[in-house]
C-alpha cells in the first residue's frame, strides 16, 4: 500500500504542567496568598513531515490539550483547547517556505493581526517575508525585509492594515559595539497615530545582562537577567513601576521548576516538563 508514496516522519512533542496560581485580574477581587488555586494542563503536538522526489518538503499536524498552562510572557493562565486543532501546512522548496492555514500566520507588523498565507526565504544577504490575509472584509498584506552589514543589522516591516485599520511601518537598526554591548534604534510611524522613536542598549557582564530602552513618548523599560548553570532569573520594570519577575531552574530531562509574578499580584509557581 505504501509503494510510490514518499516516506513520512511522524513526531510527537508537547508539554505538561502542574502548579498553583492566583490572578487578581481574572476575578477583579483581591485574593489572599492562601487562596491560590491548583492547576494542571497539557499540550500535545503531532507533526507529520516528508519530502517529494524533486526536493520539495512538506509538513502538517495537529495539537490537542486540556486544562491550563502558565504564560510567562503575558502573565496569565492560557486555557488549552480540549478539541483537536489542525495546524497549517508548510511547504519548502529551493530555500523558500510557504505556510498555508486560515489565521495561522501573524501579521509581520503586529502579531495581534493574522493572515492565511505566509512566504519567507533569503536572497543573497537579504531575508524576506510576506503574509497575506485572504478572508477578511479588507484584505491585508504585510511584508518584511532584513539584512546585515559588518556589525550592523537592519529590518523594515510594513502592513497595510494595523490594529486600527491603517497602513503602518517600522524600521529597526541594531549595532554591535562589542561582545558585551549592543545598541538599537527603532522608528515606528504607528499608522495614523504619532510616530515613536525608541533607543535601546543591552550590556552583558558574565552571567548578568542589563537592558534599557526609552522612547520619545516617555516610555522607559529596564531589565536585569541572571543565568548561572541551570538557574535563570529575570526582572523588568517600566516608567509606571509595572514590574514582573521570573525565575526558573532546569531539573534536567525536560523538567523545569519555575516561579513568576508581577505588580498586579499575578503569581504562578509550578513544574513543567517537555516531551
Amino acid at each position: 500500500l505504501a509503494a510510490g508514496v514518499a516516506q513520512a516522519d511522524v513526531s510527537f512533542s508537547g508539554m505538561g504542567e502542574a502548579g498553583v496560581f492566583q490572578d487578581v485580574n481574572a476575578t477583579g477581587d483581591e485574593v489572599a496568598a492562601a487562596d491560590m488555586t491548583v492547576y494542571t494542563g497539557y499540550d500535545l503536538n503531532v507533526a507529520v513531515s516528508g519530502a517529494s522526489d524533486n526536493g520539495m518538503t512538506f509538513s502538517a499536524g495537529f495539537d490537542m490539550g486540556a486544562g491550563s498552562l502558565h504564560d510567562g510572557g503575558d502573565k496569565q493562565m492560557d486555557a488549552q483547547a480540549d478539541d483537536v486543532a489542525l495546524s497549517a501546512v508548510t511547504i519548502g522548496y529551493a530555500g523558500v517556505t510557504i505556510v498555508v492555514g486560515q489565521d495561522k500566520s501573524d501579521d509581520l507588523y503586529d502579531d495581534g493581526e493574522n493572515g492565511d498565507i505566509a512566504i519567507s526565504g533569503a536572497f543573497g544577504g537579504l531575508n524576506f517575508a510576506a503574509v497575506l490575509d485572504t478572508d477578511s472584509a479588507e484584505t491585508s498584506n504585510s511584508f518584511s525585509l532584513s539584512g546585515s552589514a559588518a556589525d550592523m543589522t537592519w529590518s523594515v516591516v510594513s502592513t497595510d492594515t494595523d490594529p486600527s485599520g491603517n497602513a503602518a511601518a517600522k524600521v529597526t537598526v541594531g549595532y554591535t559595539v562589542s561582545d558585551a554591548l549592543s545598541l538599537s534604534f527603532k522608528h515606528d510611524n504607528k499608522g495614523a497615530a504619532d510616530a515613536i522613536n525608541t533607543v535601546g542598549a543591552t550590556y552583558t557582564m558574565g552571567a548578568l545582562t542589563l537592558g534599557a530602552s526609552a522612547d520619545d513618548n516617555n516610555d522607559n523599560d529596564i531589565s536585569v537577567g541572571y543565568v548561572a548553570g541551570p538557574m535563570s532569573v529575570t526582572f523588568a520594570t517600566d516608567e509606571d513601576s509595572a514590574w514582573e519577575a521570573d525565575a526558573a531552574y532546569d531539573l534536567g530531562g525536560g523538567a523545569t521548576a519555575f516561579a513568576s509574578m508581577d505588580s498586579t499580584d499575578y503569581t504562578a509557581v509550578g513544574l513543567s516538563f517537555a516531551f
